[in-house]
């Protein structure tokens, strides 16, 4: 029994070698989208008032401030093209962007981990980008700064379109693309 149990432990160390942060990962996707789940289900403070389990907290912390600098470098950068609506985007379109990016570097290369860690930013991105488009109307969600509700991205971007109604199916839409 012993032998069996060695041949597929050789044969699955590999893999295992290849894929553990995506396993390690699992709790992380799993609370992130619970909060998100409740968030655009029930009530939108879920998204930033959401009690994060002790030992998840700082995972959370340190992802959520990259992505929100990435976020805000965005604007900045989509600005010097001139286009308010792609100034507007730009800060979504960077956070997006970027982890996809590191997901390709890491893929080209070979290099799992990177490419793991790509992936969890990607939807990290796509979900908590849904939350901030289902609080399109409401505009509860603290902004940095404190900018006033006139300055949020997405109403202002569904305002700018004509789809503001439909803000929800944008949200949702990018929750399950997370």
């Amino acid at each position: 029994m012993d032998n069996r149990f060695q041949h597929y432990f050789d044969r699955a160390l590999p893999h295992i070698r290849k894929w553990w942060f995506s396993v390690i990962c699992i709790p992380f996707c799993w609370v992130l989208a619970e909060q998100h789940w409740m968030a655009l289900s029930w009530e939108i403070s879920f998204a930033w008032q959401y009690p994060y389990p002790f030992f998840l907290f700082p995972f959370f912390f340190f992802i959520d401030w990259f992505l929100l600098i990435v976020h805000e470098a965005g604007h900045t950068f989509f600005g010097f093209f001139g286009s308010r609506f792609l100034t507007i985007l730009g800060g979504t379109l960077l956070q997006i962007l970027l982890p996809v990016l590191i997901f390709l570097y890491g893929w080209w290369n070979r290099q799992h981990f990177v490419a793991q860690l790509g992936l969890l930013l990607t939807a990290f991105s796509w979900i908590e980008s849904s939350a901030y488009a289902a609080d399109a109307v409401a505009r509860r969600m603290p902004l940095i700064g404190n900018l006033p509700d006139s300055a949020h991205d997405y109403y202002n971007m569904f305002s700018m379109k004509g789809v503001l109604a439909n803000h929800m199916t944008y949200a949702w839409g990018m929750y399950w693309i997370g």
